[in-house]
């Protein structure tokens, strides 16, 4: 399993954990909206009706489907927040595991995105302290082991990401940070997040 599949199996894990907590808020929140929107409705219809008799009904009746409107952008505003929240939690899943189960994980994404030649492994100051001194050579045996004739290096710079790894061959960039990799799969799996959080 690559380090995408596995940032993508802790995607749907973390939606699906979130999915209940997530769904009875949304539920309480739709309630809410709807709730107010048909207070709101209602206090405006008596003050039309009062005003004009004749125009009532029809006036009414815009209000009605513009409270309705107004409602249902709220709950969409309210889902997509929720979707939000749900990939900000699995980046914190992610970047919440040991430091051995992440420098794992790490060094499998790296040797999943390395290619021949000599490569330089940028992270943030935060990872460089969550690695051991092995991270380099367990890459660089991964890389032997799947028949990679190149290595990698720590660099000495660091890149600003709340996780994941810049990956450099002289002028060539690999971006592997989480940021990058977020938003690489997020066309392919928001439909299954919002179905696990809303269904």
């Amino acid at each position: 399993m690559t380090g995408t599949d596995k940032i993508k199996a802790k995607i749907l894990e973390d939606a699906e954990n979130k999915a209940f907590e997530i769904e009875e808020q949304a539920r309480q929140e739709a309630r809410s909206i709807t709730d107010q929107a048909l207070k709101e409705a209602e206090i405006k219809k008596a003050e039309i009706l009062k005003k004009a008799e004749a125009e009532g009904q029809e006036v009414y009746r815009r209000l009605i489907s513009v409270a309705g409107l107004e409602a249902r952008k709220e709950i969409l505003k309210a889902k997509q927040d929720m979707v939000e929240e749900a990939f900000a939690k699995a980046v914190e899943k992610i970047t919440g595991l040991t430091d051995t189960e992440y420098q794992k994980m790490l060094e499998e994404m790296v040797a999943g995105a390395a290619s021949d030649g000599a490569g330089e492994i940028l992270l943030s100051e935060r990872d460089r302290k969550r690695i051991d001194r092995n991270f380099t050579d367990n890459i660089n045996r991964r890389l032997k082991t799947i028949g990679r004739n190149g290595t990698v290096a720590l660099s000495d710079e660091t890149v600003q990401t709340a996780g994941g790894f810049v990956l450099r061959y002289g002028d060539m960039e690999i971006n592997g940070t989480f940021e990058i990799v977020f938003d690489m799969l997020r066309p392919q799996i928001e439909n299954d997040v919002v179905n696990i959080l809303f269904s």
